[in-house]
């Protein structure tokens, strides 16, 4: 029977084997961690980001929405005390009226000029708020191009 070559290897050959194996096996090791904690690390600063920008996007929509109800509760007191103001100035004018066809004058007047009063304010109350309403929209849409903007440029 023909006998092949045989390879023995000595001990301090398979010791060398090992350590440049194991030590081969540490730096891939390491390398993955390092790349895997560079991932994380871009992760959370680009989370950071988005959340300081969202944070900030919510404050400038709650500031607005501040400001229209700020705006619309001086509307309501302008209308109530012209309002009032109309019906006082109403009643000391019927007090006065010596006739029944001056009541009926006075009480178209003041029917007429409290409707006026209203219409007015609600127009003005809509065309208000539609300015804002658009503000604040194109204020988010501002705000969202830079996130979007500040994202891409992280990645």
């Amino acid at each position: 029977m023909a006998k092949g070559p045989t390879t023995s290897f000595s001990a301090a050959t398979n010791r060398d084997f090992a350590e440049q194996n194991t030590e081969q096996a540490i730096r891939v090791m390491n390398y993955g961690l390092n790349f895997m904690r560079e991932i994380a690390e871009q992760n959370i600063n680009q989370s950071k980001m988005l959340l300081h920008s969202l944070l900030t996007i919510t404050k400038k929509v709650v500031d607005d929405i501040d400001q229209q109800s700020s705006d619309l509760r001086h509307r309501s007191m302008s209308l109530a005390e012209e309002t009032f103001l109309n019906t006082f100035d109403f009643a000391q004018k019927v007090v006065r009226a010596r006739e029944p066809q001056e009541l009926a004058q006075l009480q178209n007047e003041f029917v007429g000029r409290q409707t006026q009063v209203v219409v007015d304010q609600a127009k003005e109350l809509g065309h208000t708020m539609m300015q804002q309403a658009n503000e604040m929209a194109r204020t988010t849409n501002e705000e969202v191009t830079v996130l979007s903007r500040r994202r891409a440029e992280a990645a």
